[in-house]
């Protein structure tokens, strides 16, 4: 406990002394005896503070979350005091927060409040509370007395936490993360960069052997910038190397310009004149610093500029780097990700070949000691605690997240962002200076914690605005190029190209709300970069980026977008060099037509675009309508020669081949124009999408019309189902094929119509998540298996409870009926699976193999195989009548949620963590097919009675319904016609098919 020293005084007591202490407001407390520590004692004169130690807590006493004192002027604070004029029982005091007054002579920094009448005698040694905060930002230590002209009057003093932190350090100040989530270490959080010892002295070595030229390889989030920033340039300027102390530091990232990045870090002319001249006007400046040590961050940047004029000055800038490092005394440390190596070696090999001596690689791995350090070391240094094992089962989950190196009980480094993001979101969590393992639980542990923060952001913008959110973020990424091995990076997009890109017609006011949304949650980041050259100039245009390329890599709902978002950036990006081109040379070459304009329009309709991109289509419609005029008076002139050339041909046959290969090849490329406009259509309107993919393949058999027909035939017949207020955790068709039976960590049981998508009932909610569902032969019966370890048996017409099962000692995670109805098997978290009697509830046998829990069991449809799978990522399938194993499906990452048989008992369906679901052929164990990917786990899987449709559960909150195969073009045709239903309406066939009349769909089952 503490409070002020002269209130101890007061009380008859000091350092060392004793102190009998009451609590008016904890019901029931005896009075306990304190003990003043000499070692915790200020006297009144100074700092004016003592600390007691209890000899035992009060029950229902409480410990109040302590914050920082600065940052909070003009809050409104209120504190509780005991003042002569209050009643026994105190009252509370008011005031608002000023200035934070630094200490003088024996008086230690000050908080001063103002507006504080309430605050008089009686309230010393009171907590003051900052109610915008709801922290404790110091104790009430004196109040002013006016002057005989009324001064100071309603003015009191406060003892911030800070002061009371350096006499008793192992108190938490709550207010100070030490965490850096998805954001780089700088030198402001150097003391919190931990853990990585052994990078930092390699850097270093390398800068002590004289290496000019450093360049750092490491994957996507392996912590390279905090790496440089927090560490590196912590140990130079620690003089780590010789004269490192008095090293001027520069730092830059190519963006845009690499030269005017160069520049604007602190080399002034590296445009004009070149890095070179820069560097050595600098140093000749400043003679006093004899090194320039230039950190060039994510020099990948350098490599994905599209345009083939700006990757020459780029290029060009890379050169000089080489020349100046050769030259003059200067280091540079190039920070690059390792997947951009080939480029590197493709684009400037002088520059690689001047770096190979001082090539190093972030060390790719972080062994227990790394790991213990980065989640300890920080808290402690906050006087934040864990509760008991808490970092022990942070380690563990980290090194089960990639078996491939738990055996070495190592981690991979690119697990940093998703640890430090995991620490912040458990320190955003704390109670009372404690990070807990119920938060740790609750963000989804380390795994789950990407998607939890980033899930939760966009949840809690209205749902009109999301679609808006997705249109940002994709916006912010640069789609993978595979053909010149470049992957998915991060791009940086001015802000007033990303309301274009992000807004419909009317809703400019949302995107701006929506930016603030994500930059709130640092989600994105914005910045406004200033002209090197012109420094006194207005700022340049604001641009916006993702925070981090952890979010590409590990965020499954951003990985879906951008797959299926890539073809239009991928043409935007195709587009944009275009129309750079036009810009600078003004050639009409530049200018689109033909198919590729028919894109561009076919885009526009669909999306908002750039104001500079909508110019450029309408300068190229403008120009393609005259081309065609011209044409059409030039074709006329030459038929008439055609004609008349025919006529005088004696190889009539030869002329007739040559028109029908011509018409054979225009109606290739109006088949790819069709398929075309069926692809860029297939999110907005899958329905029309899906009748010009068959009008596509129809035209022409071509290999794009053929993939647009199975892309609409996968497409046309999902149908998501939303209703659960939690992840739906199993799903099961009713024999019949008309009910779907859903269950969710919402503790319920839906049961749905499958004709309608509408729900027929909702069973009783259940004391624990619902994990599995099964439907009896009969479809009388469905069994559920729940948290509370407990099986329970529903009649479905009265939805009432017919037996309760219990025998297992965890929860159950799944039951599965015989084809016969006379057996149930259930699957624990116990690592057993148990097969019950029905009639008599008992349980027959019980089967083991398993190494961790068992998730899913399923039946084979002649009931004589039962199929197992669990959290050993593993699929084990038994002999029922042998209770013997016959075969190990392995393949997943993940840990298995379920299994599922087609009714014809040919191929296992499999669920897994690692957010696919699998087909296999039973009788030879192999993989049958590509998997299909939900944006997270895919909890549950089930086959309608025809196996022709697999319905797939997600903890993303969705269920699809999904085409098993399409194999051929007829079938696709004939499912897409069974889903649509109906025809082009008068103004799609005006827009899309001018010069077409002919019907490609039925609109009705029975046509043709």
């Amino acid at each position: 406990m503490v409070t002020c020293a002269h209130v101890v005084e007061a009380a008859g007591s000091g350092p060392d002394g004793t102190v009998q202490l009451a609590f008016p407001h904890v019901r029931s407390a005896d009075r306990v005896q304190g003990h003043v520590p000499v070692g915790l004692w200020r006297p009144p004169e100074a700092e004016d503070v003592a600390f007691i130690r209890l000899s035992s807590m009060p029950a229902g006493a409480r410990t109040l979350p302590l914050g920082s004192a600065e940052g909070c002027r003009g809050h409104q604070v209120r504190s509780f005091g005991f003042p002569a004029q209050a009643p026994p029982e105190g009252h509370f005091g008011f005031g608002v927060a000023g200035d934070l007054l630094p200490g003088s002579g024996s008086r230690s920094a000050h908080l001063q409040l103002t507006a504080a009448n309430d605050l008089t005698t009686g309230f010393s040694g009171g907590p003051v509370l900052d109610e915008v905060t709801g922290l404790v930002i110091g104790m009430l230590t004196e109040i002013a007395a006016p002057d005989e002209f009324e001064r100071g009057q309603g003015v009191a003093y406060v003892t911030p936490t800070q002061v009371l932190r350096e006499i008793l350090p192992e108190l938490a100040e709550r207010g100070v993360c030490p965490y850096r989530g998805l954001e780089p270490f700088t030198a402001e959080h150097a003391q919190w960069f931990q853990g990585r010892q052994e990078a930092v002295r390699q850097v270093v070595t390398n800068l002590a052997q004289q290496r000019r030229l450093t360049l750092l390889l490491g994957p996507s989030g392996s912590g390279k910038s905090s790496l440089i920033q927090a560490g590196v340039l912590r140990a130079l300027a620690e003089g780590d190397v010789p004269g490192s102390d008095r090293w001027l530091v520069m730092v830059a990232r190519p963006r845009h310009d690499l030269s005017a990045e160069i520049e604007r870090a602190g080399l002034p002319g590296a445009v004009r004149d070149g890095i070179a001249g820069a560097v050595a006007r600098r140093l000749a400046a400043e003679p006093d610093h004899p090194r320039i040590l230039l950190i060039i961050d994510q020099f990948e940047e350098l490599f994905i500029q599209t345009s083939d004029g700006h990757r020459r000055n780029r290029l060009a800038a890379a050169d000089q780097i080489a020349e100046a490092v050769g030259s003059h005394a200067v280091s540079v440390i190039l920070v690059m990700r390792d997947d951009f190596y080939p480029q590197l070696a493709a684009l400037t090999p002088g520059l690689l070949k001047a770096a190979t001596p001082g090539l190093l690689n972030v060390p790719g791995t972080l062994n227990q000691r790394d790991l213990n350090d980065i989640i300890t070391l920080p808290a402690r240094d906050v006087g934040l605690r864990f509760e008991s094992g808490l970092p022990e089962q942070i380690i563990t989950d980290v090194l089960a997240a990639n078996p491939e190196e738990a055996s070495t009980r190592q981690a991979p480094v690119t697990v940093l962002p998703l640890l430090e993001l995991t620490l912040s979101q458990l320190w955003l969590r704390r109670q009372d200076g404690y990070l807990t393992h119920e938060a740790y639980r609750r963000l989804g542990a380390v795994s789950g914690s990407l998607t939890t923060w980033c899930d939760n952001a966009l949840d809690a913008l209205p749902p009109a605005q999301r679609p808006i959110a997705r249109r940002i973020l994709t916006a912010l990424v640069r789609p993978a190029d595979r053909n010149r091995r470049i992957p998915a990076v991060r791009a940086q997009v001015p802000l007033g190209e990303l309301r274009d890109l992000a807004a419909g017609p009317d809703d400019c006011a949302d995107v701006d709300s929506v930016l603030a949304a994500l930059a709130r949650h640092r989600i994105i980041t914005t910045q406004t970069l200033r002209d090197p050259q012109h420094p006194d100039a207005p700022p340049g245009e604001p641009v916006a980026e993702l925070i981090h390329d952890a979010l590409i890599r590990d965020w499954g709902a951003l990985s879906e977008w951008v797959r299926q978002d890539h073809r239009f950036h991928d043409w935007l990006d195709r587009i944009r060099e275009r129309q750079a081109g036009y810009a600078t040379t003004g050639d009409p070459g530049d200018l689109l037509g033909g198919t590729a304009l028919a894109e561009g329009l076919d885009w526009a309709r669909q999306r908002r675009l750039p104001g500079d991109i909508s110019a450029f289509l309408v300068a190229s419609k403008k120009r393609q309508q005259q081309t065609i005029r011209r044409a059409r008076r030039l074709n006329t002139t030459l038929a008439t020669l055609l004609a008349l050339v025919l006529l005088a041909m004696l190889g009539g046959a030869a002329a007739i081949w040559q028109w029908r290969a011509a018409e054979a090849q225009r109606m290739a490329e109006v088949s790819r124009q069709f398929a075309i406009r069926s692809d860029t259509l297939i999110d907005s309107n899958p329905a029309l999408a899906s009748l010009l993919a068959i009008k596509a393949y129809r035209t022409s058999s071509t290999p794009e019309s053929v993939a647009s027909l199975q892309t609409a035939a996968s497409r046309s017949s999902r149908r998501p189902l939303t209703g659960h207020s939690g992840a739906v955790e199993s799903v099961a068709f009713s024999p019949d094929g008309r009910t779907l039976a859903t269950a969710g960590s919402d503790r319920t049981v839906r049961l749905w119509d499958v004709s309608t998508n509408r729900v027929r009932a909702v069973l009783p909610k259940l004391a624990g998540a619902v994990q599995s569902v099964a439907f009896s032969p009969d479809a009388r019966v469905l069994a559920t298996a729940s948290a509370d370890n407990t099986v329970r048996v529903w009649d479905v017409a009265t939805g009432k409870v017919q037996a309760v099962l219990a025998g297992h000692t965890d929860a159950v995670q799944s039951v599965a009926f015989s084809p016969d109805g006379q057996t149930l098997a259930t699957a624990g978290a116990d690592g057993t699976v148990p097969l019950w009697d029905i009639a008599t509830g008992k349980v027959r046998v019980v089967l083991t193999g398993h190494t961790d829990a068992v998730e899913s069991v399923a039946f084979s449809p002649d009931g004589q195989t039962l199929a197992t799978a669990g959290a050993d990522r593993t699929v084990q399938l038994w002999a029922v009548t042998g209770e013997a194993r016959t075969a190990r499906l392995v393949g997943h990452t993940g840990t298995v949620w379920s299994v599922a048989f087609s009714p014809d008992g040919r191929t296992l369906a499999t669920a897994s963590a690692d957010k696919t679901a699998r087909l296999w052929e039973v009788a030879t164990g192999m993989a049958r097919a590509t998997p299909f990917r939900h944006a997270d786990s895919v909890l549950s899987l089930a086959f309608s009675p025809d196996g022709q449709t697999l319905a797939t559960a997600s903890a993303d909150r969705t269920v699809q319904l999904r085409d098993v195969l399409f194999s051929e073009p007829f079938e696709a045709i004939r499912r897409i016609c069974h889903t649509v239903k109906r025809d082009f309406t008068p103004e799609e066939r005006k827009t899309y098919l001018p010069h077409d009349s002919g019907r490609v769909c039925p609109t009705s089952e029975g046509g043709s």
